[in-house]
């Protein structure tokens, strides 16, 4: 059966790619000595397993043996030589000196130290373990391996009580994931000195383990020597800007009517959607709203926070029901042949609840609207925080990672996730050095994807020109003539990865 579809034209790149080497994942150059290096690497990793046994801890968490492996400049340590050495990758931590995070179910490191062993000569072995040359040191993770990256470009102040979010290394037991997070908010709770501090939300799945905790500077301190803690950061905030109306009559345009039942549905999440927006309403489905219990952040209903905030969420639907919005304009028809959905999930401040998880949020929305429509085979997600922006080597965003959770679990459904790269406003305030500078600047590493847009599940998506002016922002260098070629990108999107 031949495809009634168009397939996208990919252009032609002639570049050389450097080749990739062969073996275990290291360069080749040995190291002369292996018995002196490898004996330094059998005391660090006797030191871990040595370590002083910590007493019960403030709230429950007994350590497990999760370590730091440092590696040579230009080396690399690939998994299943990891798994050879009886350990189990679980992040690569590229702040930390080129070094990877693995785990080891062995509390002795028996396996890990018998190749050290062999690797040094002290044991008679016909494999000489020559990837274990990458090697640098074995070390414990430090506090500053656990703060994350929002956390890192805004510290706690001393007297500064906040909702941080707190990511746990998942042991593979919910039961006792819960535990963990129920007896430390029994610590928070009564810690009287520090009053204030406790877990308001939390989300166990079969691989994250978060909370969002309200906690004070002493007790971040406190939580960041924890061997179970993988990471502590402030919470996300969405990064999307808000729109004033384009005004155009009614009319002008022909009449359109609503699309088959049967036609494909698609969710947007983001800040709601206006019902009553003409070329909205013919094709909504269904808005909803997912708040906080007691409805004391998010208020209202689903198009609430939409109207105060501008019409983001409104501006996202359109173009998820009409596509080229302009053509729609001049065909002087806008005739939808999608259904649209809607999730609000922020204020009307476009802000998230401090004291919830996005996490359960978002899966609360695709939730609800799969279970109650078989027809919505695609979510789009515009909701981004432009702090967090993508760096070579850097592990996966949370966000991101828990979107490709669900989505896994979804795999069964035929849904497609659609991200947005998030936006870049180079040199905002000299419009000349952005047209000069345009499109050199989108290379840059500012420019880069931001958090979720790094999903490995969803397609991403950025932001292309029309090739002209803009009639709503006329006076704005950003979306003016600047990218007079169509086709090209847009001098505010994130194209980079």
């Amino acid at each position: 059966m031949t495809n009634q579809y168009d397939h996208l034209e990919l252009p032609i790149i002639n570049i050389e790619l450097p080749r990739r080497s062969r073996g275990g994942g290291f360069t080749r150059d040995k190291r002369d000595d292996r018995q002196t290096h490898g004996s330094k690497l059998l005391t660090q990793a006797s030191s871990l397993i040595n370590r002083p046994p910590k007493e019960v801890t403030p709230f429950g968490i007994n350590p497990k043996l999760i370590f730091k492996i440092k590696l040579r400049k230009k080396h690399s340590l690939e998994e299943n030589n990891l798994s050879y050495l009886g350990l189990n990758l679980l992040a690569k931590e590229p702040r930390a000196s080129q070094a990877i995070v693995v785990f080891s179910s062995d509390n002795e490191l028996k396996l890990f130290r018998e190749k050290l062993a062999s690797y040094s000569g002290l044991n008679d072995s016909d494999y000489e373990y020559g990837y274990l040359d990458a090697i640098e040191d074995i070390v414990p993770l430090d506090p500053e391996d656990r703060i994350g990256r929002l956390l890192e470009l805004e510290p706690l102040e001393p007297d500064e009580l906040v909702p941080l979010d707190l990511e746990l290394w998942h042991t593979g037991n919910n039961d006792e994931m819960q535990g963990y997070l129920k007896d430390l908010d029994l610590f928070l709770r009564e810690y009287e000195e520090y009053p204030g501090m406790m877990v308001t939300d939390r989300y166990i799945s079969d691989y994250f383990c978060t909370a969002r905790v309200k906690l004070r500077q002493p007790i971040l301190e406190l939580l960041l020597t924890e061997d179970a803690v993988k990471e502590i950061d402030r919470r996300p905030k969405p990064a999307f800007e808000s729109a004033a109306e384009v005004n155009i009559s009614l009319s002008d345009f022909r009449e359109a009517v609503s699309p088959p039942e049967s036609a494909c549905g698609i969710l947007v999440i983001d800040s709601g959607v206006q019902s009553g927006h003409p070329h909205i309403g013919i094709a909504l489905g269904d808005a909803q709203v997912f708040p906080d219990p007691g409805r004391k952040f998010i208020k209202g209903e689903a198009e609430d926070g939409d109207v105060k905030m501008g019409g983001h969420g409104t501006g996202v639907s359109g173009i998820a029901l009409y596509g080229d919005v302009s053509k729609c304009i001049k065909d002087k028809l806008f005739q939808p042949v999608v259904w649209l959905f809607s999730a609000r999930v922020t204020n009307e401040e476009n802000k998230y609840d401090p004291d919830l998880l996005l996490d359960k949020q978002l899966e609360d929305a695709i939730n609800y609207f799969i279970s109650n429509y078989s027809n919505c085979k695609v979510i789009n997600i515009s909701l981004g925080d432009s702090d967090l922006v993508y760096r070579n080597g850097q592990k996966q965003f949370r966000l991101a990672a828990r979107i490709d959770e669900i989505a896994y679990k979804l795999q069964h459904k035929n849904i497609v996730f659609v991200i947005s790269a998030g936006n870049y406003y180079y040199n905002y305030e000299s419009k000349e050095l952005i047209r000069k500078d345009y499109p050199k600047y989108l290379l840059s590493d500012d420019a880069r994807i931001i958090d979720p847009a790094t999903s490995a599940i969803a397609l991403t998506v950025g932001s292309l020109s029309m090739g002209k002016g803009s009639s709503q922002y006329h006076d704005d260098a950003c979306r003016n003539v600047v990218a007079k070629v169509e086709g090209y990108p847009s001098p505010f999107t994130n194209p980079s990865c």
